[in-house]
Order: C-alpha cells, then sequence, then structure tokens
C-alpha cells in the first residue's frame, strides 16, 4: 500500500507538497499554485479514499468544464457542457452542489456563468441560443429578450455597480448590453471587422473595479477594453508564438491592482499583462501535474485576487494566488503558529 493510499484510509499525516511558484526562484514569486477543484470528493468526509479503492471517482464530477465565475460570497461557478449543468463549489462551507441537483433541469451546452450581488446566476446556452436567469435556490425567473435574437451566446459578466449585463453574442460578432435591474437590452458594442471596436467571433469577457469591459476578439488574436459607456479604450495582442501573443485566447480576468490575465489554450498557459497591454509574465503548462493544465478555457479573478482557470481535459479548475499587496496583507494577520 502506498503512502498516499494509506494516508488517506489511516489518517496519517503526509509530507506537505512543495510550493509551485512564477517566476522560479530566486526571483521574487508572483503567482503561486493553491489547489485544485474536480467535483463533490473535495468536500465530501472519505471521497479520496473511497475513489483510491473502488478505482475510479465518486458523487459528482467535473467532465468538460468550460466556465468559471467567482461571486463575492466566494462560490465557485463552473459550466460543464458534458454534465449540461453548472457545478456551484462551496469552500466557506465545504459543500457543492449542481443548478440540476437544485431543480434546474435545463441546460443542453451551457458555456458562460455569472452572478449578480442581488444573488441571481446567469447562463448563457450556445446550443439553444438562451441565456437564463435564475434565483439563488435555482429557480427560473426569466430568460434574456435581446432586440436581436441570440446567435450563439456564450462569455457573460455582470456589473453590479453600474447595474449592466454585458453578453457575447459570438456568431452575431457583438457584444449585447443589458439594464441589470430590467434585463432590458440597452444596446449593443461592436460589430464584424478588424478595426477598433469590431469583432471576429469574440468569445470571453472580465470587468475591472472601474466597470471597463475586457473582451477577448479571438479570431483576431487580441484583447479589447471598453469603458462602462461602450466606448472603445484600446486594444493589445495579435497573433503568434512570442511572449505577449495570442494563438487560442480564451478566459480572462483583471485583478484589484489591474493586471489583466489571458488564457491561451494553444500554450496551455495564462499570460499577465499590465494596464498598458505589455506582458509581465507567463504561468502554467502542458501536462497533467499539479499546477498544469490541457485546453485550459474559462478564468475569473475573485475580490483577493485568487485565480481560477478550467483545466478542461483534467476536469479540474486550478485555483491560483497572485502574491500581492492583498496577499501580504493576508499573511500579516494570519496567527503565528506555535
Amino acid at each position: 500500500m502506498t503512502v498516499a493510499v494509506s494516508a488517506a484510509i489511516f489518517g496519517c499525516a503526509a509530507p506537505p507538497l512543495p510550493d509551485i511558484v512564477w517566476p522560479e526562484p530566486p526571483d521574487e514569486p508572483k503567482i503561486k499554485y493553491v489547489r485544485a477543484y474536480k467535483g463533490s470528493a473535495d468536500f465530501s468526509g472519505g471521497g479520496v479514499a473511497t475513489s483510491i479503492l473502488l478505482g475510479g471517482e465518486t458523487g459528482m464530477a467535473l467532465k468538460k468544464p468550460m466556465g468559471v465565475f467567482v461571486g463575492n460570497d466566494s462560490k465557485i461557478y463552473v459550466t460543464d457542457t458534458a454534465n449540461s449543468d453548472v457545478f456551484i463549489f462551496d469552500p466557506k462551507n465545504s459543500k457543492m452542489n449542481t443548478l440540476a441537483n437544485m431543480g434546474a433541469k435545463l441546460f443542453y451546452k451551457p458555456i458562460g456563468v455569472t452572478a449578480d450581488t442581488d444573488g441571481r446566476i446567469f447562463v448563457t446556452d450556445s446550443q439553444v441560443d438562451k441565456v437564463t436567469v435564475l434565483s439563488s435556490s435555482a429557480k427560473i425567473l426569466a430568460y434574456l429578450q435581446p432586440d436581436e435574437p441570440f446567435k450563439q451566446p456564450s462569455g457573460i459578466i455582470a456589473d453590479s455597480i453600474n447595474r449592466r449585463l454585458y453578453v457575447t453574442d459570438t456568431h452575431t460578432h457583438n457584444i449585447k448590453v443589458f439594464d441589470l435591474d430590467t434585463l432590458k437590452n440597452t444596446g449593443t458594442i461592436g460589430k464584424r471587422g478588424k478595426e477598433e471596436g469590431e469583432f471576429n467571433f469574440p468569445s470571453h469577457l472580465g470587468i475591472d473595479t472601474k466597470g471597463n469591459l475586457y473582451v477577448v476578439d479571438t479570431m483576431n488574436g487580441r484583447v479589447q477594453i471598453f469603458d462602462k459607456t461602450g466606448k472603445f479604450i484600446k486594444a493589445f495582442g495579435q497573433f503568434g508564438d512570442a511572449p505577449g501573443m495570442f494563438a487560442r485566447p480564451k478566459g480572462i480576468g483583471v485583478d484589484s491592482e489591474g493586471h489583466i490575465y489571458v488564457v491561451d489554450a494553444a500554450f496551455n498557459n495564462v499570460q499577465i499583462f499590465n494596464d498598458e497591454g505589455q506582458v509581465l509574465l507567463a504561468f502554467a503548462s502542458y501536462g497533467s501535474d499539479r499546477s498544469q493544465m490541457i485546453l485550459p478555457a474559462g478564468l475569473a479573478v475573485d475580490s483577493q485576487d485568487y485565480i481560477y482557470v478550467v483545466d478542461s481535459w483534467n476536469r479540474r479548475i486550478n485555483m491560483f494566488e497572485y502574491v500581492g499587496a492583498k496577499s501580504k496583507a493576508r499573511a500579516a494577520q494570519a496567527p503565528v503558529k506555535k
């Protein structure tokens, strides 16, 4: 019996795993790998041991995760196209659930997910061209009704401060804007093209503390930034394989210090840019070991600057920490171990 199995079954303390950080020593670390989320076994007692002994996973587990969002309550929402469901990880209460398990068995190919400060959950379904609005208890509240029908809605993000909801309408090549209170379509951003403010199959969305909108302009190989009124601010990136370039850009997020994180499914990593679009660092690599990823997709940054990346092929969410001001403040407040 291996040490790992023995520790899982009998409770023996396993030796701590070494930290994985970027950049590597002797440079000062900026990103640190924290953990991975896979399913209900992450929180159920004895789940790991049972999984090992039976040669498989127990309970509900991710199969093909796609999008991720983290709410102010630290709940992690994950769309899963193979399960046709949305998983909700609740680390604070050590539990996990899904919208289908809560009664909302209505999705076919959920792609994007977001939530607002009122507790509502918004899910895009690209197979049936719908965006569903649900309560925190999974009750259907509404379906978004755009002025022009959706054609493969994908990315979605709520701006609870400025009361806006943005939806990427991928095959219409624009971003549809909704009033977060009335849920009415108040306008669109962009059209198909290569110029500033135009898109070619846009996908993922992000938002910063100022209300600026970040759009992954997938087939133009770039990221575009707009202010809260929809006015174009800047764009950065181009196709290529050098640092700062993109091959298959996917998820995007912004931390409290203005750093922009962009997933690339071809590079199997995440690149970090400053607010001028200059690349600062890349982290993660191809593989199935701790911190590695294969075909990453969505990305989210929470209010404490933890970064969550959808590792689709490995059926998990990888969690990283930006070692910045908030991280150092948490470390300073942590109790001293005696």
